[in-house]
């Protein structure tokens, strides 16, 4: 269930929305409720068995 961000192109705000398959049409601002909305590129997030740490993680001879 990936979470995506998206910004209203009518009013401007930026909101998260968690979206399950087949809801990808129709996503509303919540702000404003028009559906005249953009996805923005998001960074991704992984929690590994190192909660908290990247390099705890990383292959050995990477950091």
């Amino acid at each position: 269930m990936p979470i995506f961000e998206y910004q209203c192109s009518h009013c401007s705000h930026t909101f998260e929305k968690l979206v399950f398959k087949g809801e990808e049409g129709g996503i509303e601002c919540p702000e404003c409720q028009k559906q005249d909305v953009k996805k923005l590129m998001s960074a991704v997030s992984f929690m590994g068995s190192s909660i908290g740490t990247c390099a705890a993680d990383a292959p050995k001879g990477f950091g």
